[in-house]
């Protein structure tokens, strides 16, 4: 399947479906057997997170206290991880650019805590995922893969989560969006890849005009 810039494409399907395993092979967490991805054209080798990032490629998982955060770490300190590069390229971390930095994400995601030395163990739902968010942003991602954005998450932060994701699809980022809600998925996407069982069954490409029956159809 192809993904385009300015766009959300959700995967769609039942549990087991096989599309976390997807988007995990994508980001270089597991090891694939076959097949090729393309940036642009382009042939990229992913062994690794660490090929995923650098070719501007950002997971946030679908369990974030488990695979997105160390959660006994500061929040500034989990921004930071995958930026390491900048913030601390001779090997000591310049903590006043990193404040900075982190600071003008705080601000433009509306992330919710009383200090950066915040443990991101504390934080809710909503917050996690703005701090997951925010590093990706702060590496210049231009593919961002949701699995499950909302999952675990209050209506109020629901909504500001959609709107961030809307936001970054109007900047030119591809947005790759995994959801078991069915109203999620027909309310965001642009286009819908089904699966089942590993394999694509199907693919709507206007999502706001499919309907729940036709997507458990496929």
């Amino acid at each position: 399947f192809n993904i385009r810039r300015g766009e959300i494409l959700a995967l769609a399907g039942l549990v087991g479906a096989g599309r976390t395993e997807t988007v995990r092979l994508i980001f270089g967490a597991d090891k694939r057997e076959a097949g090729e991805i393309r940036l642009d054209g382009r042939l990229v080798s992913v062994r690794s997170p660490r090929d995923a990032i650098a070719a501007g490629i950002g997971l946030l998982p679908e369990d974030r206290k488990l695979q997105g955060l160390v959660l006994q770490h500061s929040v500034r300190d989990n921004f930071a991880l995958p930026n390491l590069h900048r913030l601390a390229p001779r090997g000591f971390v310049r903590r006043r650019q990193e404040r900075e930095e982190f600071g003008r994400f705080v601000d433009q995601l509306k992330i919710r805590i009383p200090h950066q030395e915040q443990r991101a163990g504390n934080l809710s739902g909503g917050n996690q995922q703005k701090v997951v968010l925010a590093r990706w942003l702060a590496r210049n991602c231009e593919i961002l893969i949701f699995d499950e954005p909302t999952r675990g998450i209050d209506a109020g932060a629901k909504y500001e989560i959609y709107l961030l994701m809307n936001e970054l699809a109007a900047q030119g980022k591809a947005i790759l969006m995994i959801s078991s809600e069915l109203p999620e998925v027909i309310g965001m996407a642009d286009r819908v890849i089904v699966m089942h069982e590993g394999r694509i069954t199907g693919e709507i490409e206007q999502a706001r005009r499919a309907t729940q029956e036709q997507i458990m159809q496929l």
